[in-house]
Parts: structure tokens; sequence; C-alpha cells
């Protein structure tokens, strides 16, 4: 007998991902694909639609091959932030404009009053990753091509546009920018406060993860493999759905969760989000999507792209490195769009103190990984939620001395589940408790699982080092911060983008 199969579709920033899991929750099936479809070129980071649907169609059509089952549904989630516009007739109107894409992010300053009042209607502050100031930009640089925008979409609605024909969005993903989370309504607010002359009447319509379901049409089925009429369900943004993937809300010991891929996460679930000691101007809150609460989030545009970045600009920078102690302090700003939490700032840029010619790259390696855990340290420190545990995930899951430093800089023990495909395998439980009507029990033990290590904080010298780093951290960034904005105005007098918005101003 076929074993019966739920199908999972992740379009990400890096890659582009299927996975199948039949109803026991284990995985039968993985294709996975380079993200070939992105374009950047400075501040614009721009992704080509055609090729992206090309890639879902390929995992899908891969996957079904591989999983030789017998499909009882397919879920699906995309990149979180951006704007993927489709004309009157449902084509593409040019490339998607990505959640990195940063040309927007001048108008975050110039704007600041109207941004106060957005922030005051939604509780979650505006950056150039938003759609609602990406529209803005449109508007102000290229109005025929705004005009002839008819749906704002993002990457998952798209993609659920494409294989059922129907146009829906969730809230989860919306509300922090265009509507309050403890009403649950869009408002008009938002786009009067930033002068759009179109906002919330370009977005489909609003249906709860588990309700955002329609048929796969025909014409998807002949492209995927899958069969016609399958159950699509839209799940919640890949954020959310790996969150849940390594354990958050899912897992009873853990209390929170970071997440470092190319950007990072991190993440608690509260009854009373009200209740943290302190929440960034970028922080997002979002409900649930398999229980109750509300996830508090701290979407940081720099994760393990830092590295990536280092790597580009410092010769012979190890791939793997171990804990190598220094007197460097670098900031992880490397990102166009600067930083959205836990420091909410357009301009943030990295500084490296401590450099000297007898610098070694394996150093500056570690450096750059202490970073993002002082940063991972901030961010929970402001959520407050307890000693639980953290649950780690995304690439640098798979680096065990990263995990342990984190552990110690956090204080925490860290779970690390490097291979446990968190994403597909969130997305697996939100189709088990929507679609099979999965109990929480059955999702903690089949969907989710033990994690494979864990990890705990270090004493003596170790701790003591790692808390003078932070204390280091935390000082040379409260003195840096005063010059972003005057390092910034430096570095935009050639850039055309920036001089168009003055001139409009």
């Amino acid at each position: 007998m076929r074993p019966r199969i739920i199908f999972c579709l992740d379009s990400g920033t890096t890659s582009v991902k299927a996975a199948a899991f039949d109803l026991s929750g284990r995985l039968v099936a993985e294709v996975e694909r380079p993200n070939d479809a992105m374009r950047r070129q400075g501040d614009r980071v721009e992704q080509d639609m055609p090729r992206t649907l090309a890639l879902a169609w390929d995992v899908l059509r891969s996957c079904a091959k591989k999983a030789e089952g017998s499909p009882e549904g397919l879920v699906l989630t995309g990149q979180g932030d951006g704007l993927w516009a489709l004309d009157a007739a449902g084509a593409p109107v040019g490339p998607a404009l990505t959640w990195l894409d940063g040309r927007a992010r001048g108008m975050v300053a110039e704007l600041e009053k109207a941004v106060d009042r957005v922030e005051a209607i939604t509780a979650s502050r505006p950056t150039a990753a938003a759609q609602s100031l990406q529209l803005l930009w449109l508007q102000r640089h290229e109005p025929d091509r705004l005009a002839r925008i008819h749906h704002a979409l993002r990457l998952k609605e798209w993609l659920f546009h494409e294989l059922t024909g129907q146009l829906v969005g969730e809230p989860t993903v919306v509300l922090p920018l265009w509507g309050n989370w403890r009403t649950g309504a869009l408002s008009r607010d938002v786009q009067d406060a930033l002068g759009l002359d179109r906002g919330i009447e370009l977005l489909p319509e609003m249906k709860a993860v588990g309700e955002a379901r329609a048929a796969l049409t025909s014409a998807a089925a002949a492209l995927t493999g899958l069969p016609d009429g399958l159950p699509v369900l839209m799940g919640p943004g890949d954020v959310q759905a790996t969150l849940i993937g390594i354990g958050l809300g899912t897992r009873k010991e853990v209390s929170n969760a970071s997440v470092f891929g190319t950007s990072a996460i991190h993440a608690c679930l509260r009854n009373d989000p009200d209740g943290m000691p302190e929440t960034p101007r970028g922080a997002m809150i979002q409900k649930f999507v398999i229980g109750e609460g509300y996830l508090c989030v701290h979407p940081c545009f720099n994760g393990a792209s830092l590295l990536s970045h280092l790597a580009d600009r410092f010769a012979n920078l190890p791939e793997r490195v171990a804990p190598t102690r220094s007197g460097i302090v670098l900031h992880p700003f490397m990102a166009p769009g600067g930083e959205r939490t836990p420091w909410t700032e357009p301009q943030a840029s990295t500084a490296i103190f401590g450099l000297t010619s007898a610098t070694t790259p394996e150093q500056i390696a570690w450096a750059g990984r202490e970073a993002l855990a002082f940063a991972a340290r901030t961010s929970h420190d402001m959520m407050g939620t307890g000693e639980g545990a953290l649950a780690l995930g995304g690439g640098l899951a798979r680096d065990a001395a990263f995990a342990g430093f984190l552990a110690t800089v956090t204080g925490r023990t860290v779970l690390r589940s490097p291979t446990s495909h968190a994403g597909p395998r969130g997305l697996a439980a939100v189709a088990a408790k929507h679609l099979l009507g999965a109990s929480n029990e059955d999702i903690a033990d089949l969907w989710i699982g033990a994690p494979e290590e864990r990890v705990q904080p270090a004493t003596g010298p170790e701790a003591d080092y790692a808390r003078d780093k932070f204390d280091l951290f935390r000082d040379t960034l409260a003195d840096a911060a005063r010059h972003w904005t005057r390092l910034a105005a430096l570095g935009a007098m050639n850039d055309p983008d920036t001089e168009n918005d003055r001139e409009i101003a």
C-alpha cells in the first residue's frame, strides 16, 4: 500500500525546497535547488518571478517522483516581506522587490514622523523591507509601473495563486505592516500616514491559516506531478514555520528560539506580548497558528549572511573556525537596509574595533560569530521569558562551536537540530494540525521530535570572556551608533536614488 504523503514547499532566499512527509511525520523525500532567481545591484535586490515559479515547479515535480506515495495535501510558504506585484491579468509587473532590497531606506529617515504614526497603528516600525515603503518608492520613482499594479502580494501568496488560481493572504505576516495584531483588522490609516495613493486595496482577501486553502488546478497539477484537486494550504510565513519546526510552541522545554539563515530571527511565545520588558521598534507580533498565544519576533536583516560578506571582503577567512579569543569587537550590520531588530536603524553599518596588522583571519571569522551571538542575547534579554531552553535553527545550527558560544553568552541550554529540515518540518506540522486534525502531543512527538543535541553554557574563563566581550560589544555599539546617519550621508553622495528622493522631498 502506498504511504499517504504531505508535501511542503518553501521558496526561500538562499534555496527553494520541497519535502514529503508520511503521516507518522517521517521525512520520505526532499529536493532543494539554489535560488538563482535573485538579482543584486547595490541596494537593488530583486527576484525574477518567472524563474522563481520554474524553480517551484521543478522541486515539487522532483519531490513527487521521489516520494512515491499518495498525496494528502500541499502546504507552502516563502520569503516574508517584499513586493510581488501582479497586473489586472495576473501577470508579474516587473521583478519582485525582495525583503533585502534597500532602495527605500533613505525614506525611513525622511518620513520619520509618518513612520512614527504607522508604528503607533501597527506596533511595528516599517523598514526598507516593508511592502508599504516599497510601494511608496515606486510611487516616487516608477509611477507608471505602480499604476499597472492591481495586486500587491508576498511570495507565498503569489505561489498560492499560481497553484490554485485564488488570491488569498493570511494575516500573521500582513498585520505587522498594514494593521493591528490586537484587533486583527487592516487599517487604511497606514497608507494615509505615508502618503500612498493605494495600499490595502491592493492586498488579497485575508483568511486565517487553516482557512486559507484551495484546490490545485489542473494546469498546476500537470506542471508539478501532483494530482488535480489536491488540497493546497497556505502556511504561515517562513519565519513562523521554521520556529515551529525547531520546537518553539511545540517542545515544552523551549521558551525561546533563534534561527540563523540569510537573516537572523529571535523569538519567544507569550500569551501576553505586552509583558515583555522591552520591545524594539522593528519587532513583530504574530498569532501562533497551531496553538494559543502570540509569537514575539525580532527579525534581523543580518544573519549568517554576515559571514559571507566578511569572507568577500577579507582574504583567507575560514569557512569553519574554532573558538578564537581576541580583542576584536565587530558590529554585524552589513545588509543594505541597515538593521531592523533589536536595533531599528536603516543606516546601521558595520564597525570593527581592535583590528591590527597582527589580526588573523580566524580571529575575524570568529568575531563575526560572536557578533551574531551578542545580537541574539540582546533580543532574548528584551523578550524576558525566563530560563527555558533556546532552540537553535538555520545553517549555523550545524556549527557546534557557535552553538556552544551562544549557550554561554545567553546562559541557556541550547537545543540543536542541525539536520531537522526545520522549515519544511514546521510546515508539515501546520498541515498535520489543519488538514489531518493532529493533536498537540502528536505534533510534538511525531512531526517535531526530540532535538539531536543539548548544549550547556560553559563556566569559568570561557564564561568570563563571553561576559566581558558582550559588555564591550554593547558599549562600542552605543558609541558607533551616534555616527551612523553621518556615515550614511557621506556614502549616499553619489547615489542617484538618494538624490532623487532629496529633490522630491
